[in-house]
């Protein structure tokens, strides 16, 4: 299995291509879709994953969607941000945007495959009610809940710092030190690190 990142749109966001050799899975498609299209051709794609329903992890799902033979999931909570200029801010950057719809509304605990693969659902609220984190084996792709020696924005419409800290300890601090981490904008970490050395969120 590879996992290829793309920093994509205005806002830089990691977009992540997981991939066998003949099928893969787009998380957080933030823009730049001709960025995204050389890394899934020759495959299928049988799912695009939003971890939360802002424009910068969002502003390429009508494209794929209208390319390829793909299911849209995102987590129950946020699947109105998706259809909403305001909610998924994209107003804010002068850009009015809808996504098509989910086609899959994922909830806590939920499971999705790519391969052998198994994907698990994490709901890790507090950048957004329903920001969601993907467990891959020893990966989670964090969206913006979780960053390098950071964590996503709190001050925006449906943020809450005290939900994203308890996302934080009680989800994701849980995960094994040796966990890498895929966020939403800039560098990859590890769960050991973040607990280590992350003024934000103390253990």
């Amino acid at each position: 299995m590879e996992i290829i990142c793309k920093t994509v749109g205005m806002l830089a966001a990691n977009c992540y291509i997981v991939r066998n050799d003949y099928e893969a899975v787009v998380i957080d498609p933030g823009g730049n879709p001709e960025v995204i299209y050389p890394c899934i051709e020759g495959r299928t794609l049988p799912l695009v994953i939003n971890t939360h329903g802002h424009y910068d992890h969002i502003a390429a799902n009508n494209d794929l969607k209208s390319r390829y033979d793909t299911k849209l999931a995102c987590s129950s909570l946020d699947a109105e941000m998706l259809l909403d200029p305001d909610q998924n801010l994209s107003v804010m950057v002068g850009a009015p945007y809808i996504s098509v719809a989910p086609d899959i509304l994922l909830k806590d605990g939920d499971t999705l495959k790519i391969g052998e693969q198994t994907l698990r659902i994490l709901l890790t609220p507090g950048h957004t009610v329903g920001s969601i984190s993907i467990l891959m084996g020893n990966v989670l792709f964090s969206g913006d809940t979780l960053f390098y020696h950071s964590v996503g924005r709190t001050d925006l419409p449906g943020g809450n710092f005290e939900e994203l800290r308890k996302s934080i300890l009680d989800r994701l601090y849980t995960l094994p030190d040796d966990t890498v981490v895929y966020t939403g904008h800039g560098e990859s970490t590890l769960i050991g690190e973040e607990k280590r050395y992350n003024e934000w969120v103390r253990p």
